[in-house]
């Protein structure tokens, strides 16, 4: 198993709008194509409006697979203009398990 782990900077008082494209169009144009949302979380602390996405696939063959379905995919190219005002930086990192921890336990 490995993991995807995304964070996006939302644009201040862009919150909910990013929520509302995510949970209603995004996320199920990713779901439609295998890809699994493990967690997702806001930044409470810290660096605000932050959103931090953990996606898990089985190898790194799934990975690339499904992401190449999903950046094809009209639902998804339809909204990223949008995604793309209202985010500023994103960071995306493929993690591989150590063996040990609650959810990286082989």
């Amino acid at each position: 198993m490995i993991y995807l782990h995304v964070t996006v900077q939302v644009h201040r008082g862009k919150m909910a709008e990013w929520t509302k494209i995510y949970k209603d169009h995004l996320l199920p144009a990713m779901e439609k194509h295998g890809q699994r949302l493990v967690a997702a979380w806001k930044t409470s602390v810290g660096i605000y409006d932050e959103v931090t996405d953990l996606y898990a696939f089985e190898d790194f063959t799934e990975f690339q697979n499904i992401r190449e379905k999903l950046f094809n995919e009209p639902e998804v190219l339809k909204w990223l203009p949008i995604i793309y005002e209202i985010t500023g930086k994103e960071e995306s990192k493929i993690l591989s398990p150590l063996g040990y921890g609650e959810m990286t336990k082989e």
